[in-house]
């Protein structure tokens, strides 16, 4: 199948979105860009057009449209980019594929349905609600109008509402703080020190773990990953910054808006959250 006119529905900060882009990047693929205004950033809230929605009806980015496909989810458009033959001799899936190897992939995802705070993967977001937070309440209402109108998705509506509304999205992210840090652990437990990748070469899990590991830097939580506990982590971490990737599929997304907001973010939140992963990390059980 011909890989020209991909065109990928995303947006800049979106964590799956950067997940689809490092996995274009690294199998050397080229793609039409479509950036959608999501209805959290932006009080257009593309998403949730009519248009938009034919294309995914839960208003979720990111998509891509190749031919008469349209796929969304971005472990199942990662699985579809690695079928697609390219220039660059990389495959994002091993040969052989096994559960555990699929199961890490689910874990690292922010998969639709699956808790929040139950794998490391829906322990992002929660702690991202603060920034979340910061971005609806600049939304007019006439936005958030439309959220309650047109988000198909009933939890991502009260999620919205209440970030409008209340406060409540400050303590979010204590909800994720036990699981992230047992994650932390058990991620430090499965690297080998003579691998510069969560496997031998460079995978799927990689393209997610870059992309978790880089949210956390946005919100001043890096320090975590630069422990006495993770060593392992700290070296895994400089590997996946100094892919190409990296750079060219989520730094060079960055715009004078996401910049912006980081820094008048940085300004009003705390770093007890920080201290808070700190303490759990310290006080977690050494086998």
């Amino acid at each position: 199948m011909s890989n020209k006119n991909i065109t990928l529905f995303h947006a800049n900060w979106s964590l799956c979105s950067q997940m689809v882009r490092v996995a274009f990047h690294e199998k050397g693929i080229p793609f039409i860009s479509k950036h959608i205004k999501l209805c959290d950033q932006y009080p257009e809230g593309q998403n949730l057009d009519k248009k938009f929605l034919s294309l995914n009806p839960k208003g979720t980015v990111p998509v891509i449209k190749h031919n008469e496909s349209v796929i969304s989810g971005s472990e199942n458009i990662v699985k579809y980019i690695d079928t697609l033959k390219s220039e660059k001799n990389i495959n994002l899936y091993p040969s052989k594929k096994s559960d555990d190897f699929s199961k890490w992939v689910a874990d690292t995802t922010i998969t639709e349905g699956v808790n929040f705070a139950s794998t490391i993967g829906t322990v992002l977001p929660v702690f991202s609600a603060p920034l979340i937070q910061l971005m609806v309440k600049k939304l007019p209402l006439k936005s958030i109008l439309k959220i309650l109108l047109r988000h198909p998705i009933k939890e991502r509506k009260i999620v919205f509402f209440s970030m409008y509304f209340t406060s409540a999205a400050q303590k979010f992210p204590n909800i994720g703080i036990k699981k992230f840090i047992e994650e932390l652990i058990r991620i430090e437990k499965e690297l080998n020190k003579e691998n510069k990748y969560f496997n031998e070469h460079f995978t799927h899990i990689d393209i997610n773990m870059m992309c978790l590991f880089h949210r956390l830097k946005d919100l001043k939580l890096e320090e975590i990953l630069n422990t006495s506990r993770t060593p392992l982590i700290s070296e895994y971490w400089k590997n996946l910054q100094n892919r190409e990737s990296y750079q060219k599929s989520i730094l060079d997304y960055y715009t004078s808006k996401e910049n912006e907001i980081l820094q008048e973010f940085y300004l009003v939140n705390s770093t007890k959250l920080l201290e808070k992963l700190k303490d759990q990390l310290y006080s977690f059980p050494h086998e």
